[in-house]
């Protein structure tokens, strides 16, 4: 996936980590699939962590990935879709109440280390290795947004053919579509012509 989903509406922190797994596979050109090859996966990890380390104000943890992590990493970035997706018409609940692996296989066990400096600041790091380091953070990011009330502006549009992952910032946090002139547009005419 180009930077250009998830730049246009970028979440903040290290919320961001979370959007950018998810768009690695959105959109309708969405290019290879990271996740494919054990190399591409690292190259993508690398950058991630670097934009994840300088947004969330914590030091890059040094994950590896090989593939045997791949299936599972591309299993973690669905369940996180599936949880984030908005249903037009409907009251937005996108990631309200879900956590990342719940709508699949229930509760989930991520384990992270907590650092207190001598600052008095609180440091977080993946406790595992691979795939589930990265669900480590994905998660500690979910239950970060969710303490700051921001977890329910990270969704999914609800265009099927489309899957960005995009931040909400309007006021009322009803957008439904990563772009309402595509999208939005398109679903809406599709619907137009379903009642004629």
């Amino acid at each position: 996936m180009s930077a250009s989903a998830t730049g246009r509406h970028p979440a903040p922190g290290g919320l961001r980590f979370v959007q950018d797994l998810v768009n690695t596979a959105a959109g309708r050109d969405p290019g290879p699939d990271p996740f494919q090859d054990a190399g591409r996966a690292d190259s993508w990890l690398r950058a991630a962590l670097g934009a994840w380390s300088a947004a969330a104000s914590q030091p890059a943890p040094g994950i590896e990935l090989d593939d045997s992590d791949l299936v599972p990493l591309r299993d973690h970035r669905e369940r996180l879709r599936t949880a984030l997706r908005v249903q037009p018409g409907s009251p937005s609940t996108a990631g309200s109440a879900a956590t990342p692996d719940a709508p699949a296989t229930g509760e989930v066990t991520a384990r992270i280390l907590l650092t207190s400096t001598p600052g008095g600041l609180v440091r977080y790091e993946p406790f595992e290795s691979g795939w589930r380091a990265v669900r480590g953070l994905t998660t500690t990011e979910a239950l970060l947004a969710q303490v700051r009330g921001t977890w329910p502006r990270l969704k999914v549009c609800a265009y099927p053919a489309c899957g960005v992952c995009f931040y909400d910032a309007s006021p009322n946090r009803t957008r439904v579509w990563h772009d309402t002139r595509t999208c939005g547009n398109r679903a809406n005419l599709r619907a137009s012509r379903a009642r004629k």
